[in-house]
């Protein structure tokens, strides 16, 4: 799928939406940021272990156990701590309180892990719900007034949603960035523990990932724009990165909100809907094939930061780790000196979910 270098765009005739030269040079990889993936070590209650692909965007999230017992996984507890959760998994909310424990347990290697979260078990409608919310990390990690990251490997933070009557959950979610904190307790059995979690939530399932051979669903989706911008500057503004700070989405009119998705051929995709008009000046607009990605730009004018000016904007979805229900793209603008001899592409991230 690859484009390595924005240069190598200046090269490549799919990279204009029709004959004509749009000046724009796309940010590595298109500017598509493609999902962040992670692991469970270990078993994780009734999650399983195992590999996983975020299939949506992520929101941030948290939530905490207080004097949570610490039980091995041979046994559990005679009581249960507290806590609670505010978790988003788009477009839905989930938060309450907790009934919370800590389990010392081991990977199949006998590496050592700390597992500690909570269940809440509601009914909704005539169903039977049951939330959960289980944290990943090293024993070694523990510490009275100790912080350590999330890694999507060591350290996982995940959420699960269904019917209490299920075997695992039906929804399920994870956060492989943000941080744990250990606030009191000790990791002697019959002791608590107090911790929380903060993190970026979304989605997951084992299904398709990045560089997996996907293709472009027509239908229905929900435009997500994601920030901040990254700015790649080349030529005679090389260095001037910072200067393109003050370049948001919503001064591009980049936003979110409904779109269609058409394939009228193997070598164009159509996106339209309001967000698209009032970006990109029309609905639908073409995207043309451009190795795995499929891209589109217009040719506009204005005043650019740091003595440039705007050539045009780009918008670009991509085939290659698409799923029948999400599609990772970007859209962004390009900005150029007067004599032509620097350039600047501000790039955002871009979702298309169902």
């Amino acid at each position: 799928m690859r484009i390595q270098h924005a240069l190598l765009c200046l090269l490549v005739p799919a990279c204009t939406q029709d004959d004509s030269d749009h000046k724009i040079n796309l940010p590595p990889n298109g500017g598509v940021r493609l999902p962040a993936q992670g692991s469970v070590p270990g078993a994780a209650f009734s999650f399983g272990s195992g590999t996983f692909q975020f299939t949506g965007p992520t929101t941030p999230g948290n939530a905490n156990v207080v004097s949570a017992p610490v039980v091995d996984e041979q046994s559990g507890p005679s009581s249960y701590g507290t806590g609670n959760y505010n978790i988003t998994l788009a477009p839905t909310s989930y938060a309450s309180a907790l009934s919370s424990l800590a389990m010392l347990t081991e990977d199949p290697d006998g590496n050592p892990y700390l597992v500690f979260g909570g269940y809440r078990e509601y009914t909704a409608g005539t169903d039977d719900v049951l939330d959960q919310v289980v944290v990943f990390v090293k024993q070694s990690d523990f510490a009275v007034g100790a912080t350590v990251a999330l890694d999507g490997v060591d350290r996982v933070a995940l959420f699960g949603t269904g019917l209490a009557t299920s075997e695992e959950p039906d929804i399920m979610g994870a956060a492989v960035s943000g941080t744990v904190t250990f606030t009191a307790g000790s990791l002697t059995l019959g002791d608590t523990i107090t911790a929380s979690v903060q993190g970026d939530f979304g989605e997951i399932d084992d299904g398709p990932g990045p560089g997996t051979g996907g293709s472009i669903s027509a239908g229905n989706y929900t435009l997500a724009i994601q920030g901040p911008g990254e700015v790649y500057c080349d030529g005679s503004l090389v260095g001037q990165e910072a200067a393109f700070a003050s370049v948001t989405a919503a001064s591009l009119s980049l936003t979110g909100g409904a779109v269609a998705v058409a394939t009228p051929s193997a070598a164009v995709v159509e996106v339209a809907g309001a967000p698209i008009a009032a970006a990109f000046g029309a609905s639908p607009f073409a995207l043309d094939a451009m190795d795995t990605l499929f891209a589109g730009f217009t040719n506009q004018t204005g005043a650019g930061p740091a003595g440039t000016s705007l050539v045009g904007k780009y918008f670009v979805v991509d085939a290659d780790s698409a799923t029948p229900s999400l599609i990772y793209g970007g859209a962004g603008a390009g900005y150029e000196t007067a004599d032509g001899s620097g350039t600047c592409t501000v790039a955002f991230g871009a979702t298309l979910s169902i």
